[in-house]
């Protein structure tokens, strides 16, 4: 055992029972053994006297005695004798030998005390005389038979029996050569039962290991010989191939303890030395014997040895004889075997297919039982490699169901114990099985089962693809496949059509060879990872995928499906299986990444083979491209690719070679081969083999004088130059032609070919024995290539060329004990798996299959994520989810279809989607293991996540799954995500209430109604079945584990979302029937609502299909939300994947007006979060990198932001504006200088668009109040330490301060709208003063009949009103009637309004304070922030001064950048329609006129600006029609206020307006506004005080001497040309009765009264904090 090689060692088995061991049960007996042998003696002459021809018999074969012998059989002297009596023969001495040796043994015995002492051959001898005899009946030799049997089995022979081997050689002569009157055949063939159950003793009993090669040869011989004997009953020929198999197995079994032969030689020597006699250990092959034929049982080899009972009664007599004989071994196996393969011929007629089962089934047995062993023996090996194999893989094409059986089952048996020895015919019968069980037909497609589960399943296999391709080309695959396509099938190696069971038969073969360990692993690394080889493991995985579709049945049987979807499970779960065995490379076994090579390099050569076939030139700079030719210009590169490739068409190579341009590449092809000691025929013949010659004799020369200088150049001593080896060689191929060619009728004869070859070797002749043999070979087997070749010349030579190429093939690597190939070869096979198992989980009904079917998804979810292959976790997401049912359209299934039942505090959604899923058991089985499968792998999903967050929308639209998924969502400061709206809402009291009468009831009044039935018990149940598949899915658990990814991991997950997300933009809306989505308001609250009518529904559908609304907003904040909330996990996540995100908002933002205005406002609020996140991580850790990072995130922020058009931005504004607030707030005051500096003012214009809606004008004051501060009670900025006193530094420079001196403007123009509640007080205060003084109730509430409360004239709410104004009125009149104070409360002036008591004085009080019932004041906080930031832009006034001189402007600018936008926008606000705004604003502006710093920052006259740019423009606004048609009362009021203040501003800068030469054209414009003004309105008595305040100036004017009379200003000409254009503009518009109160006004009057300036210019202190103007 020491020799035995170390892989052969380790298969074999632990422990090898002993030789002597006995495999057949064994009895004691409780007789004397010695009379049991007696007893079987006296039966057997018994039997024979009873025969005519023993009758006769003597006493003496009664008694026990034999003639001759005395009766001690050791003297030799009679009785008579001993008695002293003369002697003489009696008659009895003259019976029958047969009888006589009987007697012999008897007397024998009768001295023996211990049988196990006795001589072995002694007791045999008379037995086996009967056995041996003619002329004796079967049923005797029956008995002789059974008695010797009796011997074996009741251990009267035992081991250590006196010569025992020479009896076993005896007894085995004896049985093979048995002879006996054949008489009635049933008796016979009990006879032959016998001796087929003693060879079975001896071969497996304990004398079984002495018997001899030749004797085991013999018995075996004579088993065959039993099972081929057609005459025979099937009964005793199938017990007959049941001995030879005990027997087989027994000798098998011994083959285990017997030394391999080191070479054949050994062999050989054995087998001529084994019985002493050279070449005696032979076999002949049994034939079928006619039915006619004799009963006797002889063998075939009647001359071998044959004892006569003469040499039998020498042996007995000679108790020293004992021939020493070895016991059989190797030779007598070898020789069995060689003759069980020779009855699988297909080619010998004499055998019939019975016999080739027979054989078959022999020959497993023995493979089974020692194929490991037979591998490591050289002389059996060689016969399973080749003479085994070829018989096989022709009988596969036999049609007999029981032939292909038995042949698959030998074969599958053989891979199973010798693969590593088959590498080549491994690889041919797998290619044929392959090729024929291809179904040639498409996958159909069914109804319910979406193709993409299907689309991964191969429908053509790779070696099918390579075999048309060389149909086509004219080629075979060379070294891969040793027979051409086109006739592979004739020749039983080609797929064909094969009918069902056959087809069958051979998937169980697949499928049990496919249990072999480790064999896909050892497919993949052998053949798809060789460059030569086939895709072994590739097209199997393909075909038994294929074939465990449905429809393959079809083609096959029932059963086909089964067993390929069980075999595929069994190649996963050997995969799952070996997942924990440890990753180890074991010696001279590539690494994976040199397998990965060769497997690159592969499909590399087999792309440029392609194109070479096509066109050479261009396959070889393909190759060189791919680095597999050096060198395009190197011939001996080509010439060796082409030369070791398999995968060239020959006919095409030959065409190439012969081409003059590529004679290089020719030589060095040529000179590739080696010639050495090859006669030229041969040589010849394997040039000719690795291409097709051309047809043109050119071309076919120059490939023939090539060859020759090739040939010569090894110095053969037959041919004597190069031409000379031309001329033969030209001749070879010419007599190739003549001998063959079928055309040809008078072929070459052997000397005419001499003669024409005459005098060419160097003017000599060749050897004549040379040519003779040339001859012989070429007509013996044409020169050709092996695909040319149709018969079974052809078959055999391909065969012998597969076993020459099958010795370079290489070794072939079991991969048993290591997993290292198996990542690799599953990520080359996964997807036709898995594809499967999706199509059979779709179609199939059986719960047995799909518990199989999700076992398999488990092992391949746990393969893919251990190995990290992505792509095939991802298919089986995608495949489970379209099982699901779950990834269609969102919209398409939630919202108006759907009903809330609320119970008890509780709710369900029922909607199409949870009745349909809750009543499909596939999908929710599929839904459980999808999730099952990625819960613990978030991170190896790729593009699987699509699916995933397409189950998790439709969820979420179904009100089937939570908004809140994160803990992150708390962080983001916004709303909870709202829930999709449900159609209709019904509350249910009791449960149970679920009768037939209640549900009649309901849907007759919900048919009434116009409205759905509510849901029936069984909706109800398929939703509650959903409700429970959902929790059980533990999608609560995803979540978690998804927070927990890096980077690298979530970044899929996010592309995913955000692709979502913009196809969701895309997608037809869906809205919900029950409110019209615009804000977070309307969406939240989904649980209380009302039931719509269908007319509303169809309205609300029309205009969805009108306006193209655009996608379902809950789906879209889901989806945003969730992307965001995975981008905030963590710092690494922000960097790397922010800008994905972002890149999605802008894209939203620039798409806003076909996207939900709540989504928009979502999205700010989304990215104002990730800004806030990365302000964060700036002040955790600051630097100047992410402070650059930070200016342009809020430029991307705020730019897209401020795109959006104004009506969008106002629709989302709450939601936007809370985000703007929270982000400011929470910055540190460097950011909020960035925010406020966004690009292009971007961040001022997103706060000023978001003004016009209330709530999220609200929430943008509080920025403004952030960035400037709050108002103190002096109306000046309040700063409580010395951080607020920065606030204002957020805006030193000019472009902020004036966007917000503009958004404080916008809010204050926003207070326009309390002007109609001003104009219906001022009109109601009359009323209701006059009813505080009657003594009547008012008839109606004024207050509803002027709908104060409400935004405007809605009918709906008017009617509301008047309902409840009319219930208080009936409420007032019965308290009138029936109180008897009544009258008496009239009396006295007092009311009752509402129940209370309320005099005259408490009406006047409570309307003026507009707290009177019905006078509340609408839109009071818009107008409080008008007012308030009227305030604030006046509050500017006192720092600008300080801005100037911080920011170092010159005098100009900063009157330009600070005070002109302050003036400005009190201006604006002094036209506002809200008189309350508009008193504040000219308060303001007025104070700010006249303040010091307005004036004293200036030294020039900059300054007077003022009068173009603020009180001429502020006049001209007041004087136009439509500003006073928005306030008529106070409008004139306001008119006289302008008028005032302008004569105040004037009068206040009159002694600095006199230094400036402008002053004329100055005060020419205010007399040109002042006549404006009195032409303006006669009925708000303006001409008056107009005049007044005219004259005032004039006074104050005359007094400080600037209006002078002529006479007075003699030589000054300002002053006389100021006093002439004066008068004459006052003449032009003043009454001559104010004219003449004017000073100067009459002629020589002097007199000038005196005037208060200081009174005139300023203003009273009681009303100037109300913005009064005195």
């Amino acid at each position: 055992m020491e020799s035995l090689p170390d892989d052969i060692r380790a298969q074999l088995p632990p422990s090898i029972p002993p030789r002597s061991s006995s495999l057949t049960q064994s009895c004691s007996i409780a007789i004397n053994p010695i009379s049991l042998v007696i007893n079987e003696c006296i039966t057997i002459t018994s039997a024979m006297r009873k025969n005519a021809r023993w009758a006769q018999s003597g006493v003496s074969a009664i008694l026990g005695t034999a003639g001759d012998s005395a009766p001690d059989g050791g003297e030799g002297i009679s009785l008579i004798s001993r008695l002293g009596l003369r002697t003489k023969r009696t008659r009895t001495t003259q019976d029958n030998p047969l009888m006589t040796g009987f007697s012999k043994l008897r007397l024998d015995l009768a001295e023996c005390r211990d049988i196990s002492t006795f001589d072995t051959v002694s007791l045999f001898h008379p037995f086996l005389q009967v056995i041996r005899s003619s002329s004796i009946t079967g049923p005797i030799t029956s008995l002789a038979l059974n008695a010797i049997t009796k011997f074996f089995s009741y251990r009267i022979i035992l081991r250590s029996s006196p010569r025992l081997p020479l009896a076993m050689q005896l007894l085995s002569s004896a049985i093979t050569h048995c002879r006996f009157e054949a008489s009635d055949s049933s008796q016979d063939e009990v006879v032959l039962l016998r001796i087929l159950r003693l060879m079975e003793s001896m071969m497996c009993g304990i004398g079984g290991d002495l018997l001899s090669d030749e004797s085991v040869c013999e018995m075996m011989e004579t088993g065959l010989s039993m099972c081929c004997q057609m005459r025979l009953s099937e009964m005793l020929r199938r017990s007959a191939e049941m001995s030879m198999v005990t027997m087989c197995q027994r000798a098998f079994e011994l083959l285990k303890l017997i030394e391999p032969e080191s070479s054949l030689s050994t062999i050989e020597a054995m087998t001529s030395t084994s019985s002493g006699n050279p070449g005696s250990v032979q076999m002949g092959e049994p034939a079928t014997v006619e039915p006619n034929s004799t009963p006797v049982l002889e063998s075939p080899k009647p001359s071998t040895s044959e004892f006569t009972a003469t040499a039998a009664q020498e042996l007995a007599d000679d108790p020293y004889a004992n021939i020493d004989l070895k016991p059989y071994g190797l030779p007598s196996i070898r020789e069995l075997l060689r003759v069980l393969i020779s009855l699988l011929d297909p080619y010998d007629r004499q055998h019939t297919d019975t016999m080739r089962v027979m054989a078959l089934r022999i020959i497993d047995v023995a493979f089974e039982v020692a194929g490991v062993t037979i591998a490591s023996h050289v002389s059996l090996r060689n016969l399973a490699v080749d003479d085994l194999c070829r018989h096989l893989f022709q009988l596969l094409r036999y049609d007999s169901p029981q032939i292909l059986q038995t042949s698959l089952r030998v074969s599958s048996t053989i891979l199973h114990t010798m693969r590593p020895h088959l590498k080549l015919q491994q690889e041919l019968l797998l290619s044929y099985m392959i090729s024929c069980l291809h179904l040639r037909a498409d996958i159909p497609k069914e109804p319910g089962v979406d193709p993409i589960l299907y689309e991964g399943v191969p429908l053509t296999p790779k070696v099918l693809s390579r075999s048309q391709s060389s149909v086509t080309t004219g080629s075979s695959s060379g070294t891969s496949t040793p027979v051409p396509v086109k006739e592979r099938q004739r020749l039983g190696m080609e797929g064909g059509q094969r009918g069902p069971d056959a087809r069958e038969t051979m998937v169980e073969c697949l499928s049990g060879l496919t249990r072999i360990p480790s064999f896909m692993v050892d497919l993949f690394v052998n053949y798809d990872c060789d460059v030569d080889r086939a895709d072994l493991c590739e097209d199997l995985i393909g075909l038994l995928s294929r074939n465990a579709f449905p429809d393959s049945a079809a083609w096959s049987t029932p059963n086909v499906p089964p067993l390929c979807l069980d075999a595929l499970l069994s190649y996963v779960s050997f995969l799952a299986d070996r997942l924990d065995m440890p990753s180890k490379t074991k010696p001279n076994y590539p690494t994976v990444e040199q397998l990965m090579e060769q497997r690159d390099k592969k499909q590399l050569i087999i792309q440029g083979t392609a194109k070479f076939n096509d066109d050479p030139k261009k396959g070889i700079q393909l190759l060189v491209e791919y680095g597999i030719i050096d060198d395009a210009s190197n011939p001996k590169s080509i010439a060796e690719f082409l030369r070791n490739t398999s995968r060239i068409s020959k006919k095409l190579l030959g065409e190439f070679l012969a081409k003059p341009s590529n004679k290089d590449i020719l030589y060095c092809f040529i000179d590739s081969f080696d010639f050495t000691n090859k006669r030229i025929d041969t040589a010849l013949r394997e040039l000719l083999e690795s291409f097709r010659l051309p047809g043109e004799a050119q071309q076919i020369e120059r490939i023939v004088e090539k060859f020759s200088e090739r040939y010569c150049e090894f110095g053969t001593k037959e041919v004597a130059n190069k031409d000379a080896a031309f001329v033969l060689s030209y001749s070879v191929i010419m007599l190739n032609t003549d001998l063959h060619n079928p055309q040809v009728r008078n072929r070459m004869t052997v000397e005419q070919y001499k003669n024409n070859l005459r005098k060419v070797n160097n003017n000599e002749d060749f050897l004549a024995e040379y040519l003779e043999a040339i001859y012989n070979a070429i007509k013996g087997q044409e020169v050709i290539m092996p695909e040319e070749h149709d018969n079974q010349a052809g078959f055999e030579y391909a065969w012998k060329e597969l076993l020459q190429k099958a010795n370079s093939s290489g070794e072939l690597f079991v991969c048993d004990d290591t997993s290292i190939y198996d990542a690799e070869m599953f990520r080359a096979t996964w997807m036709p798996v898995v594809s499967t198992l999706a199509y059979v989980f779709a179609s199939a009904t059986d719960d047995m299959v799909f518990m199989r079917v999700i076992t398999g998804f488990d092992h391949c979810a746990r393969i893919a994520t251990r190995y990290n292959i992505s792509e095939a976790l991802d298919h089986i997401i995608l495949c489970l989810s379209k099982i699901s049912s779950l990834t269609a359209e969102p919209f398409a299934t939630a919202g108006s279809d759907s009903t809330e039942i609320q119970v008890d505090g509780s709710s369900i959604t029922v909607s199409d989607l949870s009745v349909r899923f809750g009543k499909n058991y596939k999908a929710q089985l599929a839904t459980v293991v999808l999730f099952r499968v990625i819960r613990g792998n978030e991170h190896l999903v790729r593009s699987g996540w699509r699916e995933i967050i397409h189950i998790w929308l439709n969820l979420f639209a179904n009100s089937l799954i939570s908004p809140y998924f994160s803990e992150l969502q708390d962080k983001l400061d916004v709303p909870a995500i709202p829930m999709v709206t449900p159609g209709n809402v019904i509350k249910r009291n009791d449960p149970k209430d679920s009768g037939i009468f209640s549900t009649l009831s309901s849907y007759l009044s919900s048919y009434a109604a116009d409205a759905p039935p509510e849901p029936s018990d069984e909706e109800l149940e398929s939703t509650l079945c959903t409700v429970d598949c959902v929790n059980s899915c533990n999608l609560s658990e995803i979540f978690d584990n998804i927070s927990a990814l890096d980077s690298g991991k979530v970044q899929y997950m996010l592309q995913s979302l955000l692709e979502e997300a913009m196809l969701l933009q895309q997608r037809r809306p869906f809205l919900s029937l029950r409110d019209d989505f615009s804000n977070d308001s309307q969406l939240i609250g989904s649980s209380g609502g009302r039931a719509v009518s269908p007319e509303f529904a169809t309205s609300v559908a029309a205009s969805v299909d009108k306006h193209n609304v655009p996608s379902f907003a809950p789906l879209s904040i889901y989806v945003l939300e969730m992307a965001t909330c995975l981008v905030l996990k963590d710092a690494e996540i922000l960097a790397v994947l922010r800008p994905k995100l972002m890149t999605t908002f802008i894209a939203i933002l620039a798409n806003a007006d076909n996207v939900y205005p709540v989504v928009i406002g979502r999205a700010i609020c989304y990215m104002l979060a990730v800004l806030r996140r990365v302000i964060n991580e700036y002040t955790t850790a600051p630097s100047d990198e992410k402070l650059s990072d930070i200016k342009r995130l809020v430029g991307q922020i705020f730019l897209s932001v401020a795109a959006v058009d104004n009506d969008i931005l106002k629709e989302s504004g709450p939601i936007s504006a809370s985000g703007i607030v929270h982000c400011f707030r929470s910055c540190p005051d460097n950011i909020k200088t960035i925010l406020l500096d966004a690009p292009e003012q971007a961040f001022w214009k997103t706060l000023e668009s978001l003004l016009d809606n209330p709530e999220a004008a609200a929430l943008i004051f509080e920025v403004v109040e952030e960035i400037t501060g709050v108002l103190d009670s002096d109306g000046e900025f309040r700063f409580n330490n010395e951080r607020d006193s920065t606030r204002l530094r957020l805006i030193h420079n000019g472009a902020n301060f004036q966007a917000v001196i503009d958004l404080l403007g916008a809010f204050a123009s926003a207070g326009s709208v309390g002007s109609e509640w001003e104009q219906r007080h001022d009109h109601r205060s009359g009323s209701i003063r006059r009813l505080g003084r009657s003594s009547t109730p008012p008839i109606t509430n004024l207050a509803a009949s002027a709908n104060l409360n409400g935004r405007g004239d809605s009918g709906t709410q008017r009617v509301a009103s008047e309902g409840v104004d009319r219930r208080n009125y009936s409420t007032m009149k019965g308290a009138g009637a029936g109180n008897k104070h009544a009258s008496e409360d009239s009396l006295r002036g007092s009311t009752t309004i509402n129940g209370k008591r309320m005099t005259a004085a408490e009406v006047n009080a409570a309307v003026a304070a507009g707290t009177y019932p019905g006078m509340q004041r609408p839109y009071a906080d818009v107008v409080e922030r008008a007012v308030k930031a009227v305030k604030m832009i006046n509050a500017f006034r006192s720092q600008v001064t300080d801005l100037i001189i911080e920011l170092k402007l010159e005098r100009n600018d900063g009157w330009t950048t600070f005070w002109f936008p302050v003036l400005d926008g009190l201006l604006l606000q002094c036209l506002n329609a809200c008189r309350e705004v508009r008193q504040q604003a000219f308060g303001s502006l007025q104070r700010t006129l006249l303040s010091p710093e307005l004036s004293a920052t200036y030294d020039d006259f900059e300054w007077t600006a003022i009068f173009g740019t603020v009180m001429f423009p502020l006049i001209t606004g007041l004087l136009r029609p439509e500003v006073y048609q928005s306030d008529p009362r106070g409008m004139g009021e306001t008119r006289l206020q302008a008028s005032s203040l302008l004569c105040k501003v004037f009068l206040y800068y009159l002694e600095r307006l006199s230094e400036w030469e402008g002053m004329l054209d100055l005060w020419l414009q205010i007399l040109d506004m002042m006549d404006r003004l009195m032409n303006s309105s006669p009925r708000d008595n303006v001409e008056e005080a107009v005049a007044e305040s005219l004259k005032n100036v004039l006074l104050v004017m005359s007094s400080s001497g600037y209006l002078v009379e002529p006479g007075q200003a003699v030589g000054d000409d300002r002053r006389l040309e100021l006093w002439d254009q004066t008068w004459k503009r006052l003449r032009r518009f003043l009454p001559p009765a104010i004219l003449d109160s004017l000073p100067g006004s009459l002629p020589g009057n002097t007199h000038i009264p005196a005037v208060d300036v200081a009174a005139t210019g300023e203003v009273s202190s009681g009303s100037a904090g109300e913005g009064q103007v005195e």
